[in-house]
């Protein structure tokens, strides 16, 4: 193989250009952005990402931090609220656009128009009981057949003071529920809705306030805990940074330590691992100068890349030492090795990279660019063990001879070569038998396979019993409200018309359950121009009355009831504008247009925004919104881009598996040969997957928007053991020689990729955990059906070996 061959004639150079290649792709890694937003994994042109991207332009985000202060003292809790939100305040636009532990200023706006808030029923009643105590005074005979008590008087009372948009919620304008001690601040991070995570500075300033200004100085007992809507995307994107460097560290270590127990030599993991880890650093390069970023899928390839970029190396390596033992020099030893194996490592590699480029027939841009990077990594992997290997066992193993130490492992495996040789129908008869088990447990599948709790997808809030509290006092007093649907209407008379489209679709939708409220900011105000114009009417009236002369004879305590009764001069009509700024915040567009939101909520009750049923009930009703006359509003948010993920899964998942698999059976019968090789391989395959799919269904595994990738990339990882094993039978026509020769090596790159995937388990995300698990099982199942299967097979067809005819054929060598 030339590349090998110039490798050992040039070694120092080979290492130099590896280091330099080394360097610059580490450098581009440490400059990768990770991008954490779900909406990052669907394609630009997907009709919610497409309205996403002009609600984030016209709406900021809604998404609250909220700092719960919680002490004996109310005092000390409030003045601690206003220290920290003065602090807030002071931050620039672009880290928080406002802060506040109270809304006395909307209470105040609202106690003194109590009285246009109230129902013009109530203000008519009053106005009639009024007349009739004037009438009463003015006529002693006047009788008065009305109902007139105390209970009366009080009920009138409760409708006069009855401020309709926040009845019942925050009494004296604090964020406090009457019920718990608790005091809360809230702020509003920069950004637009959805965007990747626009509350970290945020966060960052009110944990550096928090820190120096330690909450036990303004009550021994205080306590400071911080929570809401803002968190989730944080908290999400620090674990999952927390897991890639986990998951990073346990790979560099688990790994090369296989390795070394495997070959029983220190300068095997270099050998093995320098490669590898030089790909590595390639393919996140490559990401760099491609995409920018990583998103939460291609971050974590390191596993994958890190797993299967061994698999090249570990087998060179072991047919090199069998050079080496009989005497050959190092380069002569590196050179053979590379000549027998460049072809059929080299269409593994190719099944490979095919196997994660069937990903692109997915719409998921995160999967495209995790296929493009997969890809990648195995070509890189292939090329920079065929490269920087060879140099290294040049300058680094120039002993003449190599002894190679019959290890636990082989011996192992020529007892389990020895059964299936002496077994070898038992074996396939009983391989058949678990593979039609395994096609049963694989019928799991066909019915609605998605898992649709996300809960179980994401990362779990690790909580004690403290944060569980300030949790549920939060629940409890904001509800849903920090965090609705925002609709834009494209001028302010639609919002009415969107209002009743929406619950119109609602109703017809099944299930007709999943809209709650909704509010627009004339919701705030106290009724129509015409509806205030008649119930300023009614007050002017009012206002007479109380001013009668006549009612001056009155006892004192009936005057001052009266005189509570007088409604303010300056009264008058309210428009938008004169609400306070608290208030329409919600409804204020980033270039401060008003009255074009509508805010959306779900019911409090029976649906839950964890459930995609939901999410896509929800998504049908307000992602198309079609308006009395015809024209069409689309909208966005996370009911949306969840369910466009859902959709997706479920669409292109078995386009990039049928894709995936019928590239690499292509491929496999167009370079193997015989036919019939071709067709063992091909078979040892299909028994592997098989296998993989048939466990998830008796283990009741679901499909994720993550797992679903592991089945294509699988195609690739199960053909190349395949290959490596009819490569072996076809070149010493034994079964227990296939099983010793082939496969330890198989068994260290299944082992090493296994531990790769397995890395993932220790992460806190769901999502990843399960793509790791069932990666992992797709490694074990195909392993199993190439050395356990593919031996006894073709051991029925009585092979004789062929060392000098290798399975894959090529024009030269390159």
């Amino acid at each position: 193989m030339r590349i090998a061959n110039f490798s050992t004639r040039r070694p120092v150079l080979v290492l130099v250009a590896a280091l330099g290649l080394g360097l610059a792709s580490a450098y581009m890694s440490t400059r990768l952005r990770l991008q954490t937003a779900f909406s990052e994994l669907l394609p630009n042109n997907d009709p919610g990402v497409v309205t996403l991207a002009k609600t984030q332009k016209r709406m900021g985000d809604l998404s609250l931090l909220l700092v719960g202060i919680r002490s004996p003292d109310p005092a000390a809790s409030e003045r601690y609220a206003h220290a920290l939100t003065g602090h807030l305040l002071t931050l620039p636009k672009g880290v928080c656009e406002f802060a506040a532990y109270h809304m006395r200023d909307v209470h105040e706006f609202l106690e003194h128009n109590r009285w246009l808030y109230a129902s013009e029923e109530a203000l008519t009643e009053l106005r009639d009981r009024l007349r009739r105590e004037i009438s009463r005074q003015k006529n002693p005979l006047f009788v008065d057949l009305s109902e007139d008590d105390e209970e009366a008087d009080k009920e009138l009372e409760a409708k006069l003071n009855r401020a309709e948009p926040f009845a019942g919620r925050f009494p004296g304008g604090l964020f406090k529920h009457t019920t718990n001690p608790t005091l809360w601040v809230a702020a509003l991070p920069s950004g637009g809705i959805m965007v990747e995570n626009p509350g970290e500075a945020l966060l960052a300033a009110t944990r550096d306030f928090v820190a120096r200004n330690p909450p036990s100085k303004f009550h021994p007992l205080m306590d400071v805990e911080l929570t809401g809507p803002a968190m989730t995307p944080v908290r999400n994107r620090e674990a999952l940074s927390r897991d890639l460097v986990l998951v990073a560290v346990l790979c560099t270590i688990l790994i090369p330590l296989s390795v070394l127990l495997y070959f029983r030599r220190l300068r095997a993991v270099l050998l093995v691992f320098a490669p590898a880890t030089l790909a590595t650093l390639m393919a996140y390069g490559f990401a760099y100068v491609v995409f920018g970023y990583l998103t939460t899928v291609t971050s974590f390839l390191v596993s994958f890349i890190m797993g299967n970029g061994t698999n090249y190396a570990v087998v060179l390596l072991a047919r090199y030492q069998e050079k080496r033992s009989v005497g050959t020099s190092a380069r002569e030893s590196v050179q053979a090795a590379a000549s027998e194996l460049w072809r059929t490592t080299g269409v593994a590699t190719i099944a490979s990279a095919i196997s994660y480029l069937a990903l692109l027939a997915t719409s998921f841009r995160g999967f495209s660019q995790f296929g493009l990077m997969g890809a990648a990594g195995c070509l890189l992997a292939w090329l920079c063990t065929f490269t920087l290997l060879p140099a290294l066992a040049v300058l680094v193993d120039r002993r003449s001879v190599v002894a190679v130490r019959e290890s636990k492992t082989n011996h192992l495996l020529r007892l389990l070569g020895g059964r299936l040789a002496a077994w070898r129908l038992p074996v396939l008869v009983g391989s058949g038998v678990l593979t039609l088990a395994m096609i049963v447990g694989a019928t799991h599948f066909r019915n609605d396979p998605f898992e649709y709790d996300f809960r179980k997808l994401s990362t779990p809030n690790l909580t004690d019993e403290r944060s569980r509290t300030f949790d549920s006092e939060k629940d409890a007093l904001f509800g849903r409200w920090p965090q609705p649907t925002v609709v834009l209407a494209d001028k302010a008379q639609d919002v009415a018309a969107l209002r009743d489209a929406i619950r119109k679709a609602d109703l017809k939708a099944p299930g007709n359950d999943v809209i709650g409220q909704m509010y627009a900011l004339d919701d705030l105000l106290p009724g129509t121009i015409e509806q205030q114009e008649s119930k300023l009417a009614i007050i002017a009236q009012i206002r007479r009355m109380t001013e009668d002369p006549i009612l001056k004879v009155l006892e004192p305590a009936e005057l001052e009831k009266i005189e509570k009764l007088h409604p303010p001069d300056d009264l008058h009509i309210l428009a938008q504008a004169d609400l306070p700024p608290l208030a329409r915040r919600p409804f204020t567009e980033a270039d401060g247009e008003l009255g074009r939101v509508l805010l959306v909520y779900p019911p409090e009750q029976g649906l839950s925004i964890w459930d995609g049923r939901d999410l896509l009930r929800t998504s049908a009703v307000i992602q198309q919104i079609t308006l009395a006359d015809g024209r069409t509003i689309s909208t966005s948010g996370g009911a949306v881009i969840f369910a466009a993920m859902i959709r997706s899964v479920l669409h292109d998942g078995p386009i990039a598996t049928i894709t995936s698999l019928l590239a690499v059976v292509f491929l496999v019968l167009v370079r193997v040969r015989p036919l019939k090789a071709a067709l063992f391989v091909i078979g040892g395959l299909m028994v592997g997957v098989c296998w993989m799919i048939g466990v998830a269904g008796w283990l009741n595994i679901k499909i994720t928007f993550l797992n679903f990738i592991a089945l294509p990339f699988i195609f690739g990882v199960g053909v190349e053991y395949a290959i490596h094993m009819v490569d072996q039978y076809r070149r010493t026509g034994s079964v227990v020689r296939t099983v010793v020769s082939g496969g330890g090596p198989v068994f260290l790159c299944a082992w090493s990729a296994i531990l790769g995937y397995g890395t993932l388990l220790v992460a806190r995300n769901g999502a990843l955990r399960g793509l790791g698990g069932l990666a992992a099982l797709g490694e074990m199942s195909c392993l199993l059906a190439a050395v356990l299967v593919v031996p006894v097979a073709m051991s029925l067809g009585r092979w004789a070996p062929r060392p000098d005819d290798p399975i894959v054929h090529t024009q030269n060598a390159s």
